[in-house]
Order: C-alpha cells, then sequence, then structure tokens
C-alpha cells in the first residue's frame, strides 16, 4: 500500500507540472498576444469599452479555470458553466468586430479555444473538439451574418481555424502523452525503490546472520576443541547443556531464510538470542504462513512470550501457528518460575498455565 501510494503520489506532482505549464501559456497568451492585440485595434471595435470588459472577463475565466485544473476539484457543474461564459465572450466579441473587420482583430477567437483547453484537458477529447467547432461556428456565423464571406475570407478562415485549432489539440495531446509517461515514470521509480529496498534488508538480514554466526562459533569452538584435545569431559552436564544450547543456536540458523521478512519473528528473535546467550536452549517451531497484522498486534503477541523468555532458566520452546489467514498464537513451554504480570495486550487472548516446574503460556489473536 505504501508503494502504491508512493507511485500514485509522484504521478500526480509529475502530471501537475505540466499543467500548471499550460495555465502559465495559455496566461502570457492572454496578457501578450491577446492584450496587445487589444492595444492596437481598440479603435476598430463597435466599442471599445465592451472590448475591454471582454478581456477581463476572460481573463478573470482563466484565473478560475487555472484554479480548478491545478487542484482538480472542479465538478461538471462548474466546469459547464465555465464553457458557457467562454463562448458567450467570444460571441459577444465576434459581434463587437465591425463587418470586414472578423478575422483581423477578433483576438478572442483564439482566447475562448484555449481557455476550452483548460477546462476540458482531462476530459473525454470528444468534449474538447465539440467544444473547438461551436467556438469555430460563433466566428463563421458572424461571417456570413456580416456578408463578408466570400472565397478569400473562407480560405483566411481555414487558415486561421487550421492554426489555433492544431495548437490547441496539440497542447491536449502533449498533456496525454506527459500524464502516461508520468505513469511511467512513477512505476519505474516505484521499482526502483522496491529493489533497493529489498537489497536493503538482504544486507541488514545478511549482516545479522553473519553476527549470530560468529557468535555460535565463539560457543561451539572452545567445546570442539576441549573434546578434541581430551580436556573436557563429555559426560559432564554443564559442558552436555553447552552442547545442546550450541545444537539449538545452529538448528535456528540452518532453518532461517535470508529473505523472510515476518515482523513477529522479528520481535521474537532478541529474545531468543538473549536467551541462547545465557546458555538456555531454545527450540523453535514454525507452522503456517502469517496473515497481515498491524504493529500493535503484532507487538501485542509477542509482549508476553518476551517476557517469558527473559526468565527462563535452562529450556524453552517456542511455537508459532498460523492456522488461518486470520488466526496466530504463540506459545512459549519453559521451564522456571516466571511471573506473568498485568499486561494490556488488547485483541490478544492471553493463557497461562503452571504444571509442576514447567510453565505454558499462549498469546492467541484472531481477525474480529
Amino acid at each position: 500500500m505504501a508503494e502504491a501510494s508512493a507511485r500514485n503520489s509522484f504521478a500526480v506532482r509529475f502530471n501537475r507540472a505540466f499543467d500548471a505549464a499550460m495555465v502559465v501559456t495559455v496566461a502570457l497568451w492572454q496578457v501578450g498576444a491577446a492584450g496587445m492585440a487589444l492595444l492596437a485595434y481598440l479603435d476598430d471595435y463597435r466599442s471599445a469599452a465592451a472590448a475591454v470588459a471582454l478581456y477581463a472577463a476572460q481573463g478573470l475565466i482563466i484565473a478560475a479555470a487555472s484554479v480548478l485544473l491545478l487542484r482538480r476539484r472542479g465538478g461538471t457543474g462548474w466546469t459547464l458553466s465555465l464553457v458557457a461564459a467562454d463562448l458567450a465572450t467570444g460571441i459577444a466579441m465576434a459581434a463587437n468586430c465591425p463587418g470586414g473587420q472578423q478575422l483581423r482583430i477578433n483576438w478572442a477567437w483564439t482566447t475562448v479555444g484555449l481557455i476550452g483547453v483548460l477546462l476540458l484537458m482531462h476530459r473525454p477529447v470528444r468534449e474538447l473538439l465539440a467544444f473547438l467547432a461551436v467556438n469555430a461556428g460563433v466566428v463563421l456565423t458572424a461571417l456570413v451574418l456580416t456578408g463578408d464571406l466570400n472565397r478569400h475570407v473562407a480560405a483566411g478562415f481555414v487558415v486561421l481555424l487550421y492554426a489555433s485549432v492544431s495548437t490547441q489539440l496539440t497542447m491536449v495531446g502533449g498533456a496525454r502523452v506527459f500524464r502516461f509517461n508520468g505513469g511511467v515514470a512513477a512505476a519505474a521509480a516505484a521499482e526502483r525503490w522496491e529493489m533497493a529496498t529489498r537489497e536493503m534488508v538482504i544486507e541488514e538480514v545478511a549482516a545479522t546472520r553473519q553476527n549470530r554466526y560468529q557468535e555460535a562459533g565463539r560457543l561451539i569452538a572452545p567445546i570442539l576443541r576441549g573434546l578434541a584435545d581430551g580436556t573436557a569431559n563429555p559426560s559432564d552436564p554443564r559442558l552436555r547443556h553447552q552442547c545442546a544450547t550450541a545444537e539449538a543456536m545452529l538448528r535456528q540458523l540452518l532453518a532461517e531464510h535470508a529473505d523472510l521478512c515476518d515482523p513477529l519473528l522479528g520481535l521474537l528473535q532478541p529474545g531468543i538470542d538473549k536467551a541462547l546467550r545465557r546458555g538456555v536452549v531454545v527450540d523453535m517451531a514454525r507452522v503456517g504462513e502469517p496473515p497481515v497484522m498491524d504493529q500493535a498486534t503484532t507487538s501485542a503477541l509477542a509482549q508476553v512470550p518476551l517476557a517469558v523468555l527473559a526468565g527462563t532458566r535452562t529450556y524453552a520452546r517456542i511455537t508459532v501457528v498460523s492456522t488461518a489467514a486470520d488466526q496466530v498464537s504463540v506459545s512459549v513451554l519453559t521451564d522456571g518460575d516466571v511471573t506473568v504480570g498485568e499486561t494490556d495486550t488488547g485483541d490478544v487472548d492471553l493463557t497461562i498455565d503452571h504444571e509442576g516446574d514447567l510453565l505454558w503460556v499462549e498469546a492467541r489473536w484472531a481477525r474480529p
């Protein structure tokens, strides 16, 4: 889950960078190209005040569309309302251009299309195509109503239509390619992160195992030397206990898997190691594959068994059983007078049984 979350976060940041670039591009067009055209042709409009007002209105629509795009919070209602307002400014500007001047001074035609790109960039392409067709139809209708449409004007209209629409569709196509590349880059980054994490865990586990092998060697080597040169007595109970401890340590090391990642066994292992260092013979059995548990549950399962191991004198047998995908038990059979105090184990059930010098403790968890 963490990996998926990191990958999605990376892809979102990657895509928002392109969205921000689109916002900057449209804003620069409005301030630079459209602003200069407004100033240059201000006296040519039917109403200069109306042209300025429409320019300001489009600026406000660009700001609103930018907020919706960057925050990705624009619902269909807001989007359609801004699309309608955008087209309304285009219609008003087309009506504000006198006959014969439509294609020369109507900068709003291109601005309306660019605003449509901001509003419909992440919606189905057919919606943007329909919007651009309506935008072009507004200008074409104005040319027909003013009687300016002839073959020369029609050719100019087609050229301008191709130039503006191709640019706007290129922006949308670039956004979709960028979004795809963002997903690919995010997946690659997540894969590299996973490989690096796995390598780090393997190296850490290998180093820990190597240290424990060395520790086992320090325990076993004196025993073997004593047996080889005759200075150690095989019938000595103390020597036999040391041999049993060494055997348990080696058996546990040989039973481990270097790539095993079990949080519960990871919590139990330090207690087992400490017991082995004290000379306790520790046997461990594991049955089944443990289910995924949260950290609090894992700690609660290991809490009492670790306390029992800390007080064990000579022998302990630990059994970890996963009987189902949602049930785990950890039991410890040991000798010695080990006292288990009051503990807060949450959802973990605790069973304690004494029989003579033996103590049996079981911590059991079942998914609610």
